[in-house]
């Protein structure tokens, strides 16, 4: 997930927008998935045999980069639900 610097926010409708918005959505939905998947992870069913802190920072990437992936095309809806939600504001 790319991280920038936001803009002046402004609850003033922008017009040419509705690309970012989205980018934003998918952007949220991957934040969500990737914590669904640490929490997820968080329950452990017994001794893992291979632990280590190799073997969980190699989790922790794979799960960041499945929820990157997934978002925005996994049918969850939750990139959609926010783009329907913001969507007044990008209109003139």
């Amino acid at each position: 997930m790319d991280v920038k610097a936001a803009p002046a926010l402004s609850l003033k409708p922008e017009p040419d927008k509705p690309a970012m918005l989205r980018q934003a959505a998918e952007g949220f939905e991957e934040l969500f998935l990737t914590q669904l998947l640490k929490a997820a992870r968080a329950g452990h069913l017994g001794e893992d045999i291979m632990g280590s802190s190799a073997v969980d920072s190699t989790r922790d990437m794979f799960d960041a980069q499945i929820a990157k992936s997934s978002s925005g095309r996994t049918g969850f809806g939750i990139a959609d639900a926010v783009e329907r939600q913001f969507q007044r504001f990008t209109k003139g």
